[in-house]
């Protein structure tokens, strides 16, 4: 992608928007606006113009929340299936007999 911004150490205007870096992963990157030059490899933000930029720390919090949150999920229900499975040693409830008296013959 050819743009109009200039990469400020070496001038060239050949760069390209990040989808995906190791520090902002696939959902803070392209909302970071992060940028890479072509010619020389380096990154900047393409909002500030900040070599190297890095995630802020409430966008990692937020990410970290989100990740253990699903992980409770996921084990939350895989121990509520457990639950309701029936168990081999589970015997079946006793039913309580009754004696009914007989009819005495005279």
């Amino acid at each position: 992608m050819s743009s109009n911004l200039v990469r400020p150490a070496c001038g060239s205007t050949d760069v390209k928007k990040l989808i995906y870096t190791s520090q902002g992963g696939i959902l803070w990157t392209p909302f970071l606006n992060f940028i890479k030059c072509r010619a020389c490899g380096a990154r900047f933000s393409g909002k500030t113009g900040e070599l190297d930029p890095q995630v802020p720390k409430g966008m990692r919090i937020i990410s970290v929340i989100v990740i253990l949150g699903f992980i409770g999920l996921l084990v939350g229900f895989a121990l509520a299936l457990s639950s309701n499975t029936p168990t081999e040693n589970s015997t079946p409830a006793r039913v309580p007999t009754v004696n009914v008296p007989t009819p005495s013959t005279r």
